[in-house]
């Protein structure tokens, strides 16, 4: 994260962020045949959704405004990293993209709490950071499961899956 951003860049950054995770998550929930993989996406870009309306009333409590927050200038470096459109037929390097995508997400709420410049947006911050570590952990979980036996894992309508 850019050491010369306000607080209000990167609460703007941050909507971007989920903005972009949210349709990550809908986009490849899009291609998973599993159904009940694919309601785990759909869940996923539901609560990614919801933490952007909480960044949202974060920049609003701060700055007073009913606007969004301007956008940022430059190219998407957002927790997400922008999902820009990312072709990946193999379940298992998706798994491997959206962990990498949640782990990034977390540092980068850890670290903009730790510029916070009021107590609300400090435990906002901090609680949206655990909240995708917790995301990564269930997807690793769901990884794992995944490469113990990919054809059961596959082919089972009544596998019970990790997390929502």
């Amino acid at each position: 994260m850019q050491d010369d951003l306000t607080t209000v860049e990167v609460i703007g950054l941050a909507i971007r962020s989920e903005e972009d995770a949210a349709e990550f998550y809908g986009q490849m929930s899009k291609r998973i045949k599993n159904d009940l993989v694919k309601s785990k996406f759909e869940a996923l870009a539901k609560e990614e959704a919801g933490h952007r309306s909480m960044l949202v009333a974060l920049y609003k409590r701060a700055t007073g405004s009913e606007d969004l927050p301007p956008r940022v200038p430059g190219g998407p470096d957002t927790a997400e990293k922008a999902w820009a459109g990312v072709d990946i037929a193999d379940f298992e390097e998706l798994l491997n993209l959206a962990i990498s995508r949640e782990n990034e997400a977390s540092k980068f709420y850890k670290e903009a709490a730790k510029r916070a410049a009021d107590i609300s947006g400090k435990r906002t911050l901090e609680y949206l950071s655990d909240i995708e570590h917790g995301h990564e952990v269930m997807l690793k979980s769901e990884l794992k499961a995944y490469l113990r036996d990919r054809d059961w894992y596959a082919n089972n309508p009544d596998i019970q899956l990790v997390g929502p």
